[in-house]
């Protein structure tokens, strides 16, 4: 039999009966009160209050609850309180959660700060998607089978990475040599954004914003690499029928190879289209 609840409106002047399961039991009441000792331990009070709430049954509420359950009262009933039995988080259990969500055996683990509030005994919880690369992470304390406690750790984290940086100031939109660059080791936040860890996937190409000395490079920081940048000299390859010609144009556009581009001819000054066959080498067949 469920027996109803009542919430208190003001936290009550005096010391809770703590309990550790969902629901508060006859058990409960009769430890909280010695008016409720005859009543059976395993009817259902009511639910418990979620953690660092505390629920309250006044004098009126434990009249009608002993009417119920024919128990006697041999005085007149006080307000009792219950609350729910927390404890404080440690790094001992925050640690193989946090290492269980990272899947990094190499990774490194500073705990700097985290939840100081008292939490029930649960299964911690950690999720790869909410780790902040300044180190925030939020997780929660999953409890009672379905109901689960927010929580929070701020730590160092880090794991073994190669990069790639420039070795001394780059402009955007020059293309960038192999002696600006230089291959790095060492302890970074493992969720960077995608670093590059081979020199010659970057020299050659461009990058779209100025970069300082010791700069990682990223992905997102380098242009499409063409093999025809507009301005560029090319070699033009003109085949009529089974002639060939040979001379040097200037493209008007830019592509990869395959692409259509715009050629200028350096004789009469028309412009012309052409499909680029590698770098620097486009061809116009007819």
């Amino acid at each position: 039999m469920r027996l109803p609840l009542l919430f208190a409106a003001i936290l009550p002047a005096f010391a809770c009966q703590v309990i550790d399961t969902d629901r508060i039991f006859g058990k409960d009441l009769a430890a909280a009160s010695a008016l409720f000792a005859s009543l059976d331990p395993k009817v259902v009070v009511g639910a418990a209050p979620v953690p660092g709430i505390q629920r309250v049954l006044r004098p009126e509420e434990l009249v009608r609850l002993a009417k119920q359950n024919n128990v006697s009262l041999s005085e007149p009933a006080v307000a009792v309180c219950f609350e729910r039995a927390t404890e404080p988080l440690t790094a001992e259990q925050l640690l193989p959660a946090m290492r269980q969500a990272l899947a990094i055996e190499t990774a490194q683990i500073e705990i700097l700060e985290f939840s100081h509030v008292g939490v029930p005994r649960g299964t911690v919880e950690f999720s790869k998607s909410s780790l902040m690369p300044n180190g925030m992470w939020r997780g929660r304390i999953v409890y009672d089978q379905n109901r689960s406690m927010p929580i929070w750790v701020k730590a160092r984290i880090t794991a073994e990475r190669t990069w790639v940086e420039a070795s001394e100031p780059i402009a955007v939109g020059k293309v960038i040599e192999a002696s600006q660059l230089i291959l790095k080791t060492g302890p970074r936040f493992p969720f960077d954004p995608p670093l590059i860890a081979t020199v010659d996937l970057i020299a050659g190409r461009k990058l779209l914003r100025n970069v300082a000395a010791g700069t990682p490079i990223a992905l997102p920081m380098l242009a499409i690499a063409h093999d025809v940048e507009r301005g560029d000299l090319v070699a033009v390859e003109v085949k009529v029928g089974g002639a060939i010609l040979d001379f040097e144009a200037t493209a008007e556009s830019s592509g990869r190879k395959g692409d259509t581009i715009m050629i200028k001819n350096p004789e009469n000054g028309r412009s012309f289209q052409a499909k680029i066959q590698d770098k620097g080498h486009v061809l116009v067949q007819k």
